[in-house]
């Protein structure tokens, strides 16, 4: 799997369940990936709930899915992904 995902910096945990399952990620901040050119370089997005609104990434035109981390274990969200 050459996935390669965004994880907002405060869910470590989730990256590095992400990244033993062989899923590249890269942690962001804030408004890192607001510029549509960064995010469609990534399969996915992974925020939690309180940034998702703030960050308006749900906003943009790409195809890249938001998935807001509220509630989900690492487990659920690699799931998700692998779809």
């Amino acid at each position: 799997m050459n996935k390669k995902v965004a994880v907002e910096q405060n869910l470590d945990n989730v990256r590095e369940y992400l990244e033993k399952k062989g899923i590249k990620t890269e942690r962001f901040s804030g408004s890192q990936l607001i510029n549509a050119s960064n995010i469609s370089k990534y399969d996915a997005i992974i925020v939690s709930g309180s940034n998702k609104d703030l960050l308006g990434i749900e906003d943009t035109s790409t195809k890249v899915p938001v998935i807001d981390a509220t509630g989900m274990t690492p487990e659920q969200i690699y799931q998700n992904l692998t779809r």
